[in-house]
């Protein structure tokens, strides 16, 4: 029996292990490797910070995956021999006919000095209760929202963030005395948007009376203060979005150049090992105008589908499926009931073409169904 092993369960990860189960049934066998026994998506976390939802309502076990067929390993990547398509996982090894890598990006807050200390990081699963808290605590002051890096999951998140901390403010009665900012290193807030997209989102956060500040490089966070190559804001509370890395399992291996991310054919995901592909966050992709591929997780998602029939047709036999198009979407909260919806053909030239809907409570509930829809099939509920 041939076999594929799949290292990381997230987005991109979980689609490459069903599918093939969906493709392939027991003929073939799927091992979906994860340190973590969890599944949560992560519009949970900013859910969790303004009281919407919890994390813990929306985390599945991966073990159910078994339900699938699936055969979940709960163990950490050690090493991974691309040539051999071999990894090394809590001391067990393990070969592969296929192997798909779906690391995903690590968080690296310790880059930027006093970033773990002074900065509330809701980017982190393991901070968000200690975010809540330092929320429901505040009286009045300023807030602000700091990317302080990129690469970061899902670009339009920050903002997002800013919109559900507004909205949490106001029905509290504090938004008057409250200072709200959002600032990025990057020359303009959405650059994978274009200026179009960009300047319409600077309008929404305009019409909230939040201050957007672009080209903001952040050098180091203290007490109460962030400290920019350009200047200094003083905020009572900071939430900061750190810089991701690729993890250091990936970067140690041949499929890393330099300790990079790992470079893949745009169309079919391989990489240029034999029956080796990466997928998602672990990736980069560059566009036509020079931006990297958006990490987000419908994007990983679906790759994932499209490597999994990739796969499946070199198993069974039968014919290939089409390239990946690079096509993505994203919903965008602008409060409890309301969110807009982002689409994007990021392949497109000479650079990718993006539309944005307007604000609606569809698109809101939407995004809801998106993560139901998901637990119900990929777990069972």
């Amino acid at each position: 029996m041939s076999r594929t092993v799949v290292l990381g369960a997230g987005f991109g990860g979980i689609a490459v292990a069903t599918e093939l189960r969906r493709l392939l049934g027991d003929g073939h066998e799927v091992v979906l490797v994860d340190r973590r026994d969890e599944f949560s998506m992560g519009l949970r976390k900013l859910w969790e910070l303004v009281g919407i939802g919890t994390v813990a309502d929306g985390s599945r076990s991966r073990r159910l995956l078994a339900g699938n067929g699936i055969r979940f390993v709960p163990a950490s990547v050690e090493a991974i021999d691309p040539v051999a398509r071999a990894v090394r996982c809590d001391g067990t090894d393990l070969d592969a006919d296929f192997l798909v890598v779906a690391l995903g990006a690590e968080p690296r807050p310790d880059v930027i000095p006093g970033m773990t200390e002074h900065a509330h990081d809701v980017w982190d699963r393991a901070r968000v209760h200690e975010a809540r808290a330092a929320l429901e605590a505040f009286g009045g002051g300023r807030v602000a929202v700091v990317i302080a890096g990129a690469p970061y999951p899902c670009p339009p998140a920050p903002y997002e963030c800013a919109m559900l901390v507004d909205e949490w403010l106001r029905d509290r009665g504090l938004r008057e005395r409250t200072e709200l900012t959002v600032s990025t290193f990057q020359p303009i807030l959405l650059p994978n948007a274009g200026s179009e997209g960009s300047a319409w989102l600077a309008e929404q956060l305009a019409s909230r009376g939040i201050d957007a500040r672009t080209g903001r490089k952040v050098e180091r966070f203290e007490p109460g203060r962030v400290h920019y190559a350009d200047g200094e804001l003083d905020a009572d509370l900071v939430f900061g979005v750190p810089p991701h890395r690729v993890p250091a399992v990936v970067a140690g291996s041949a499929l890393s150049d330099d300790g990079h991310w790992i470079r893949v054919d745009p169309g079919t995901l391989a990489t240029r090992f034999s029956r080796v592909f990466a997928i998602g966050d672990v990736t980069q992709i560059p566009l036509a105008n020079g931006l990297p591929l958006p990490k987000a997780g419908v994007i990983a998602e679906r790759e994932g589908v499209r490597v999994a029939a990739a796969i499946a047709a070199e198993v069974g036999g039968g014919e290939g499926p089409a390239p990946f198009d690079g096509h993505g979407h994203c919903f965008i909260e602008m409060g409890r009931t309301s969110a807009t919806l982002i689409e994007g053909a990021f392949f497109a030239e000479p650079e990718p073409l993006v539309h944005l809907r307007e604000p609606s409570a569809e698109n809101a509930e939407q995004k809801r169904a998106f993560e139901a829809e998901r637990l119900r099939r990929w777990f069972g509920r």
